[in-house]
Parts: structure tokens; C-alpha cells; sequence
């Protein structure tokens, strides 16, 4: 009778996680936000900046002009808030951001704006970046801006 023999090829990764002299899980993540902080300010600036060129080309304050912008205009400044909005974490400003895309490709498809929903959006986006809420406050905020963007023009 032969005796069945097992045989293991070693694997390199469970050798390196048992080597001595690795550094702590605790210890890496610490170490890639001291790396990214410098990128943070800078970040920031781009994503109010963003904001910024937003209300300036299609908030209330542009009304007389703002049908003038392409909705592809629109659609980028909001994909450059979410591409920093990863600096402020439980912020919920990327959410924000991607309910805004949503709302801006519902307008595109209709060839129609909806200016009351962007002005929502807009609004909500600068007191989710600015406003001290608690994450249930910033999720009611969240919640409300999917149901704005989630409806089709004709249902208006």
C-alpha cells in the first residue's frame, strides 16, 4: 500500500508576514497618511476651487449665462471633486459630488437643465464642505440629493 505524501511549495507572502523586523498594520497606515498630508491643502484648494467655478458659472449668482455652459463642463468640475474629495473622509462631499454627476448625465440625456436641482446640489455641496454636521445630518443631506437626482424630467 503507498502512503500518500502532501507536499507544500512554501509561499513567499506568509514568509515575509512571519519574518521579525515587518512593520505593524497600524504602523503602515500611519506612516501613508504622514505621506499624503502634504498633498492635503493642496487637494482641498482644487476641490473648493471646483466649487468655486461652479457657482460661478451655474449658480443662481450666473443665471443670465449659465444656460450657456455644456453639461460636459459641469459633469468634469464634479469629477474633480470627487477625484480630492478623498481628504475629507465621513464628509460625504464625494457622495455629494456623484449624486451631482448623476443629476448632470439625467440632464444631458433630456438636453435640459434643471436648474432648481442644481442649485440644490450646489448649495449642498458648499454646506457639506463648510458646516459642522454629525454624520446622520450629513446622510439625511446624502439621501435627499439621490431622490433630486434620481428624477427624470419627465416626472416633473
Amino acid at each position: 500500500m503507498t502512503v500518500a505524501r502532501k507536499f507544500r511549495a512554501p509561499n513567499r507572502l506568509s514568509l515575509l508576514a512571519r519574518a521579525e523586523g515587518g512593520m505593524m498594520a497600524k504602523d503602515a497606515l500611519a506612516a501613508a497618511d504622514a505621506a499624503l498630508e502634504p498633498l492635503r491643502a493642496e487637494s482641498l484648494a482644487v476641490l473648493d476651487s471646483a466649487l468655486a467655478e461652479i457657482e460661478g458659472r451655474f449658480g443662481r449668482s450666473a443665471a443670465a449665462t449659465r444656460g450657456d455652459g455644456a453639461f460636459q463642463d459641469l459633469y468634469a468640475l464634479a469629477l474633480r471633486i470627487i477625484d480630492v474629495s478623498g481628504f475629507l473622509p465621513g464628509s460625504c462631499v464625494d457622495q455629494a459630488a456623484v449624486s451631482f454627476c448623476a443629476l448632470v448625465d439625467t440632464c444631458s440625456e433630456a438636453g435640459a437643465w434643471r436648474w432648481e436641482a442644481i442649485d440644490v446640489h450646489i448649495n449642498s455641496l458648499r454646506l457639506l464642505r463648510t458646516a459642522d454636521l454629525n454624520p446622520d445630518q450629513r446622510r439625511a443631506v446624502i439621501d435627499g440629493l439621490n431622490k433630486v437626482s434620481q428624477r427624470r424630467i419627465e416626472e416633473l
